[in-house]
């Protein structure tokens, strides 16, 4: 259910940030394993199958995506995305009161478009 929360808790203000926005895809969790990582496969997967001319003649404004690690905060900013949105890392608490601890140097979920 956290997990859930923090994936979710800035998408859901999108539409008042860009209502200028008609037609969006949302890029949802993109994990690359730690044996795995730099390589560059999520550099490969960030884009993945998307024809970007294409998303354009249907109508697509553009890709919306909230990024809660570090990595894929930096992989989206390279790749072109703008941050419209934060939501700060003590911002987020279990049930029992305690932070939540992210293993990475993430301070912020961070919505990007």
């Amino acid at each position: 259910m956290l997990a859930a929360k923090i994936l979710d808790n800035l998408k859901g203000e999108f539409w008042s940030l860009r209502p200028d926005a008609n037609k969006v895809l949302r890029r949802e969790i993109t994990f690359v394993h730690r044996d795995h990582q730099r390589q560059g496969i999520a550099q490969h997967l960030v884009h993945l199958g998307l024809d970007f001319d294409k998303l354009r003649s249907s109508g697509i404004d553009g890709i919306v995506s909230e990024a809660s690690s570090f990595a894929n905060q930096t992989l989206l900013a390279r790749n072109g995305y703008q941050e419209i949105a934060r939501s700060e890392r003590k911002d987020y608490v279990r049930a029992n009161g305690e932070p939540v601890v992210f293993p990475d140097e993430t301070t912020a979920i961070k919505l990007f478009y």
